[in-house]
């Protein structure tokens, strides 16, 4: 820090000027440090460029193991994938998809609003700092990494918060959607017949779930295969559940098995795993209950037990000395 005071101080006499050109630094520095992040993570974690080793090592008989950059590489693309805001572009693109917004510029357009509100964090910093000229130079470069950083990670965390909120909603209804699908199935519809039916139905109680069946109903009318239709359906979702379902499916088609009887099965299964699930969350519930009774119940329970007595032997030792 002392030593860009001293250069720009050389370069100019109002201090005023040299402030101003070392908030400009740290915003660029700032920006250029979080587009190098994006760039380098994004790059690393190219699913082509691993591929296209991949096949290079193929071609050129390749038996031994991975050099240091390799691995370096590949520890970065883990702690990337792990890490609570991944920058990457696949995992945004998929992060996209599970938030329901399956348009081909969905990308580019959640690429835009990132950079508009990084302007708008280097602009608010710029403001901030002029309504503040008495700030530190050091509280002044926090501010501006605060604000552009911020701008910077808003998206991804928005976007998170949504994919989460629909992934949770799309569960909520399976149980619903399968129990359904099971009953029109032994009902002696198809099976793309019985998810058009079960998507009429739940599009009011379960809107986002009835949308996504309906997507795989015109896939398969468009001339896609009911396995590439509900391997996309699954892609889509990013559930468990909808996979296990998929596999299912998937199996009794190419066993030549009943539908119905499948999904039947596999709706048995799949209550009984929901009725496990319920009984370890309320198994965990005494433990998670211990800490709130602490510190809120028994505080206050001790205060009206013993708290007169403990007033009146108070008083008695008072009027004894």
């Amino acid at each position: 820090m002392d030593y860009l005071i001293g250069l720009f101080g050389s370069l100019f006499d109002d201090p005023e000027y040299i402030k101003w050109a070392i908030f400009a630094v740290a915003g660029i520095a700032g920006v250029m440090f979080a587009m190098s992040v994006a760039f380098l993570i994004s790059g690393i974690y190219s699913p082509l460029r691993q591929r296209l080793k991949s096949i290079n090592k193929k071609d050129q008989g390749y038996t031994g193991t991975a050099d240091i950059n390799s691995t370096i590489e590949h520890s970065i693309g883990r702690v990337a994938n792990r890490s609570p805001i991944n920058l990457s572009n696949d995992e945004t693109r998929r992060l996209l998809i599970h938030a329901g917004l399956h348009s081909e510029n969905a990308m580019a357009v959640f690429s835009s609003i990132r950079l508009i509100l990084l302007l708008i964090g280097a602009g608010s910093s710029v403001l901030v700092l002029s309504l503040y000229p008495d700030l530190s130079t050091m509280m002044s470069v926090y501010v501006v990494a605060l604000l552009v950083g911020g701008a910077f990670l808003l998206p991804s965390l928005v976007l998170k918060k949504v994919a989460t909120s629909r992934m949770r909603m799309l569960k909520t209804g399976f149980p619903d959607a399968l129990d359904l699908l099971v009953v029109c199935c032994e009902a002696g519809l198809g099976l793309m017949a019985a998810m058009q039916r079960v998507a009429r139905e739940l599009a009011l109680s379960h809107p986002a779930l009835a949308s996504e069946l309906e997507l795989v109903c015109s896939k398969v009318r468009a001339g896609l295969t009911v396995k590439v239709a509900l391997q996309e359906f699954t892609d889509r979702t990013g559930l468990e559940d909808i996979k296990g379902l998929n596999s299912a499916i998937s199996q009794s088609i190419r066993l030549g098995t009943g539908i119905a009887e499948t999904l039947r099965v596999f709706s048995d299964e799949y209550r009984n795993k929901r009725l496990q699930e319920a009984e370890e969350q309320a198994a965990k519930l005494a433990v998670k209950m211990i800490f709130p009774m602490m510190l809120c119940i028994w505080p206050s329970f001790f205060i009206v037990a013993v708290g007169p007595a403990v007033l009146k032997v108070m008083k008695v030792w008072g009027q004894a000395f």
